[in-house]
């Protein structure tokens, strides 16, 4: 859908394709939003797979878009944020609509080479998880997770998440539902065959980060409160079977810990990672008094985007 969002944007901004070239050159000097790769995006052969597209993106429309939105957004939602800044004639809205509505195939993205990058491409791999320890004798701290996404079948995922708890490893694993947009996994623990709830954003390419809530019964507690807290998958871009098993499963919440974590899955340079590690950390530690936990999509987008420039990927 990327090719009508453009071409929705030039109406909106009363544009040409290569004037839409120098506004994204006026936000960045050394855009991939060249006059070549226009034509190829409005022409819908590809479409953008560097984050800092739809971060420029965002800047010449302004408003409350973010680029992680333009991104996932269906046509429908980024159509409808749209109209909301700018006056775009009713007929031409309808007629974009349309085609949207006849070209609507299932959830994937499109590589630049013309094939298509699906969900399931974006989802799987390897990661460290991190959230906030619901034990309570651990509070305040982050607690460090493994996590697979992998393949079942034609079509199929399934998450396979583990802790080093108890002087064991405690595994759960449940199969992965997903529309494009959002994933869900409801994982049951082998231990205990209690359910753990992942709701998780589905992020844009190249998809090093995965955000979203994590909730169940607490394992250790007497009591077996239930809880919920953000949760962060870093995808791991170390060499396959290097994570050491031998770390503590409890984190300090400090910069220095968590960017240390980020070298260890081949992030770099070591000046940017703290900084980023400050921001993964707020995420996490964030309170809400609202009542209501949340991990919205633009906030777990602008940290992908941090990871983005830090993967040599």
């Amino acid at each position: 859908m990327v090719a009508l969002k453009l071409k929705l944007t030039l109406v909106a901004l009363g544009s040409s394709p290569k004037d839409l070239c120098r506004r994204f050159a006026a936000v960045n000097p050394t855009t991939a939003f060249t006059a070549q790769n226009a034509y190829k995006w409005l022409g819908g052969k590809s479409a953008p797979r560097i984050s800092q597209v739809y971060n420029e993106w965002a800047c010449i429309l302004g408003g409350n878009l973010t680029g992680s939105f333009i991104a996932a957004a269906s046509f429908e939602e980024f159509a409808t944020s749209l109209s909301a800044h700018y006056n775009v004639p009713g007929t031409t809205l309808a007629e974009l609509m349309r085609e949207a509505s006849s070209t609507r195939l299932a959830p994937s993205v499109s590589l630049p080479d013309g094939g298509q990058w699906s969900t399931s491409q974006l989802l799987t791999g390897r990661y460290l998880a991190l959230s906030l320890a619901w034990s309570q004798a651990q509070s305040g701290k982050l607690i460090r997770g493994q996590v697979e996404i992998a393949r079942t079948g034609a079509s199929g995922l399934s998450l396979t998440y583990s802790e080093a708890l108890f002087g064991r490893v405690v595994v759960m694993d449940g199969a992965v539902v997903s529309d494009g947009r959002t994933a869900q996994s409801m994982a049951v623990c082998r231990e205990s065959g209690r359910c753990y709830l992942f709701a998780l954003c589905v992020p844009p390419p190249p998809a090093n980060l995965i955000g979203g809530v994590f909730s169940g019964s607490a394992l250790h507690d007497f009591g077996a409160r239930p809880c919920a807290s953000r949760i962060l998958f870093i995808r791991d871009h170390s060499a396959a079977g290097s994570s050491d098993s031998s770390l503590s499963t409890y984190l300090e919440p400090s910069q220095a810990l968590i960017g240390r974590a980020l070298a260890g899955l081949g992030y770099g340079p070591e000046e940017e990672r703290v900084g980023v590690a400050d921001h993964l950390k707020t995420f996490l530690m964030a309170e809400d008094r609202a009542g209501l936990l949340e991990a919205t999509p633009e906030s777990v987008g602008a940290l992908g985007l941090l990871l983005d420039r830090l993967s040599n990927t």
